[in-house]
């Protein structure tokens, strides 16, 4: 017999067994659905009330498994109720089965209403779900018959069927969201939502019952699968579902009753851990030691009464204290002891009250801050004071670690800056007369030391730095750390017996450089650097503190604008040239706008005389300042950041003008020279500015040249070298400026894509005045330019003798005033046209 067979349009159906059901079993059936359903309500707050996953995994299978079988009992007693006219029996495997799809439905039903709110789509997908794990338990079920007839389903009744066990299950699952704004009662809303869950259950099962016809058979079915009656099986299936559904309810009730108490037990725990833990604050809020004092007529101390906290202050029981309090004076700090003493005698004479703060020492030698505050009273046996005693330790372990954070730098322990400015503005204050003196240190090339050994080393050896600054200074002396590398010494005592206070100033500096010069041992690496001392003296006409360390920087910066490595001691000029400084940096910001800016061209002259190309060179006409040095704004304008629309200004007047050339025949192979800053050529979009000048300006890009220097491309090699070979892709090319003058040159000329490399003019001058060693420099950098292929041009070249030794080393190219010097574009045209035309001739 098959699983499913379905009538068809020549099915007689006259001649099928007609059924009825016995009434009773039909609602013993009902019944059993809403024992079932309310199995399934009770899990629910077990479920939900489950903490760990584990648990609520273990309700839901076993409230699955008790509805289940309840739903699978509901199905065969409903089966039971149906009287057919020939004998049923059930094939065992079959029937078992058919409890697994009643199971899993159970499951989905109760995971679907342990929800505390579920959506639409839960109870829409878990209709589908309990719907049809319901209908394959009704047909695996109908499935197991044995019978001398066939069975078929009818096809409308049987899609029927289907669709509503899924809308049923659908409502029977909404039904409790539905009640629950109505019945508030849990008990009665479990009720009324079970017997309605139980009636959907039980319609599934009747509407599927009547899509199914008996036809009979004409010959005996015989069967080889074990089977049961129809009456065993019932009565069997009734008896366990029945059982197993009233145990879990019993179960499910006793776990309820058993939570219920556990839960109150829980409450009870924990307002009695609440009432502890509040009388333990409040405990803890009492200061430490409460007690009563007495200083009697005789002079003697007595605690009449003393909390046990006194066994840890003064290191002695209430008993004892109640006899004889001087021991307690012995636990005292001997600095403090004789101040207490005199604030206890002091409070007893005035009856003022006492408040006393004292360190004591423990029984492991610590020392421990406490605070006393009492009222006196007088009374027959002299005064008494009541009151408490109270650790104060932690409030002036912060108040020493705040004062630590205010005063002193985290790194060497040195006062900072702020200290130091509190220091300096004392030794202003006193009278004339004294010598003092600021001292500021400086670390030369301190970033250096951070980027090749690491922070961590750097920080090593600002600590050793500080150390020998404090071996060092003169008595009396403060010593600060004012910044990342810079320290100060406010000098108040110099030894020595040198005629005034200026040379003393002087051989202590040099001294001090000297011994901070020596190397450093920097976990086993002996690491040596240099410094840069500037200081000032504070006299009669001393200004303020900020004034005094301006003054001292400035000496630094003095220093440093000579190479470092020095000492020097301010003088009234150098505010002079700080101010002149600032003026000419306020005067730049607005040198382009005001037209104030111009570039002047120098020829580069080839050894057959022709000029192979010109250098853009920036000058500036003030109207007030004059023509100022491209040596001082160039710098000021590079530490400002203003070189970034100066730059952006000249490139595009540059190109301007070669493109102007590029239109004369006799100047249309010129290159143009262009320096580049390092601000400018780091900028993220300089790349794409050169690409829209070439376009703009229609340019040959190979007549365009960059000049880089040396320290701009070490400073990151690897980006450098990427940006360049970019640009190199437009076809424009590059000239290394200043070559020689750096570190690395030689050693990294390889990788880098230059086209031309500039010999510096230090070098063609040194070398044509005697210096054979910067000669053979310059040597070596024209054979090295040579092996590469690159075009070498000499700067500087102002003498004859400059010229034949440059020829003679093998230096074709030269640019200097022995030739031109940088001239107005309109000038320079002149002077090349006339020069190619004596070339010519």
């Amino acid at each position: 017999m098959a699983f499913l067979a379905f009538t068809t349009a020549q099915t007689d159906l006259s001649v099928a067994y007609h059924g009825h059901h016995t009434s009773a079993l039909v609602l013993l059936s009902v019944l059993i659905a809403i024992l079932a359903a309310y199995t399934s309500f009770s899990h629910r707050t077990l479920v939900q009330q489950a903490s760990l996953r584990q648990t609520r995994f273990v309700w839901l299978s076993s409230g699955a498994v008790a509805m289940g079988l309840g739903v699978w009992a509901m199905h065969f007693t409903g089966m039971m109720s149906l009287q057919l006219p020939v004998a049923v029996d059930y094939q065992v495997t079959l029937t078992l089965l058919s409890v697994l799809p009643a199971i899993l439905a159970a499951f989905v039903t109760l995971y679907v209403v342990a929800m505390p709110a579920p959506s639409g789509w839960h109870i829409i997908g878990g209709g589908i779900l309990m719907g049809a794990g319901i209908g394959a338990m009704h047909y695996t079920g109908m499935a197991a018959m044995e019978m001398q007839a066939t069975r078929l389903y009818q096809p409308l009744m049987f899609a029927v069927s289907i669709v509503g066990a899924v809308v049923l299950a659908t409502l029977a699952l909404s039904i409790r969201q539905w009640l629950a704004p109505l019945v508030k009662r849990r008990a009665l809303l479990d009720l009324i939502s079970s017997v309605l869950m139980g009636l959907a259950i039980a319609s599934m099962h009747y509407i599927a019952m009547h899509a199914t016809v008996y036809l009979p058979l004409s010959e005996p079915i015989v069967s080889t699968a074990a089977v049961m009656t129809r009456q065993t099986l019932g009565t069997l299936a009734v008896v366990v579902a029945v059982a197993i559904l009233l145990l879990a309810t019993v179960t499910v009730l006793l776990r309820r009753q058993v939570q219920s108490a556990e839960q109150s037990q829980s409450q009870a725990n924990a307002k009695v851990q609440q009432l502890a833990d509040r009388l333990h604050r409040i405990a803890a809020r009492v200061p430490g030691m409460v007690y009563e004092f007495r200083l009697a007529h005789d002079g003697s101390f007595t605690f009449p009464y003393a909390s046990d906290a006194i066994r840890d202050f003064y290191l002695m029981s209430p008993e004892d204290a109640k006899r004889d309090a001087l021991p307690a004076l012995e636990v005292i700090h001997e600095d403090d002891r004789e101040g207490m003493l005199q604030s206890i005698y002091q409070s007893a004479e005035n009856m003022t009250p006492w408040r006393h703060e004292y360190r004591v020492l423990t029984e492991q030698g610590t020392i421990r801050w406490l605070f006393g505050n009492a009222i006196p009273e007088r009374d027959p046996q002299g005064v008494s004071w009541s009151g408490f005693i109270t650790d104060i330790s932690q409030r002036k372990a912060a108040e020493q670690k705040m004062h630590q954070l205010a005063y002193y730098d985290g790194l060497t322990g040195l006062y900072n800056r702020r200290k130091i400015q509190k220091c300096l503005q004392e030794l202003c204050a006193k009278e004339a007369g004294e010598q003092r003196a600021v001292v500021l240190i400086d670390i030369d090339h301190f970033k250096r030391v951070n980027d090749t050994l690491g922070h961590k080393a750097g920080d090593e050896l600002l600590r050793q730095v500080a150390e020998r600054l404090q071996q060092h200074a003169p008595a009396g002396s403060a010593c600060g750390r004012l910044s990342s590398d810079e320290f100060v010494i406010l000098v108040t005592e110099l030894p020595g017996h040198l005629p005034d206070y200026t040379s003393q100033l002087e051989r202590f500096a040099l001294t001090l450089r000297h011994h901070l010069q020596q190397p450093y041992d920097i976990n086993g690496h002996y690491f040596k650097n240099n410094f840069s001392l500037g200081y000032c003296v504070i006299n009669e006409n001393a200004v303020s503190a900020d004034q005094l360390l301006k003054q001292a920087e400035m000496a630094v910066s003095h220093v440093k604008a000579a190479g470092g490595n020095g000492q020097q001691l301010f003088a009234a000029k150098m505010y002079q040239q700080q101010q002149h400084r600032n003026a000419i940096e306020l005067a730049l910001t607005g040198a382009v706008a005001a037209k104030q800016l111009s570039v002047h061209y120098q020829p580069q002259i080839a050894d057959n005389g022709l000029v192979s190309g010109v250098e853009a060179l920036l000058r500036w006409q003030h109207p007030e300042l004059g023509s100022v040095s491209p040596a001082l704004f160039i710098p000021l304008a590079e530490e400002s950041g203003q070189i970034e629309e100066i730059g952006y200004w000249v490139l595009h007047h540059t190109c301007q003008q070669l493109q102007k050339w590029q239109a004369d025949p006799k100047l249309a192979k010129l290159t143009m020279s262009v320096n580049i800053s390092a601000r400018q050529f780091y900028l993220p979009d300089f790349v794409s500015i050169i690409s829209q000048c070439l376009d703009k300006y229609e340019l040959a890009p190979q007549l365009l040249i960059l000049e880089l220097t040396e320290s701009l491309i070490l400073a990151n090699l690897d980006d450098a070298v990427e940006r360049m070979l970019q640009i190199k892709r437009l076809g424009v090319r590059f000239s290394m400026d200043d070559f020689g003058t750096g570190y690395s040159s030689l050693s990294y000329l390889s990788r880098l894509p230059f086209d031309e490399v500039k010999i510096d003019q230090y070098f063609v001058r040194s070398g044509s005045s005697g210096n054979p060693r910067d000669w053979v420099i310059v040597d070596a950098i024209i054979g090295i330019a040579n092996t590469y292929g690159m075009k070498l041009v000499a700067e500087g070249v102002e003498t004859a003798v400059q010229h034949n030794l440059l020829r003679q080393s093998g230096c074709l190219c030269y640019q200097g005033y022995l030739f031109a010097r940088p001239a107005p574009a309109s000038e320079t045209e002149a002077w090349i046209k006339q020069q190619t035309a004596a070339s010519e001739c």
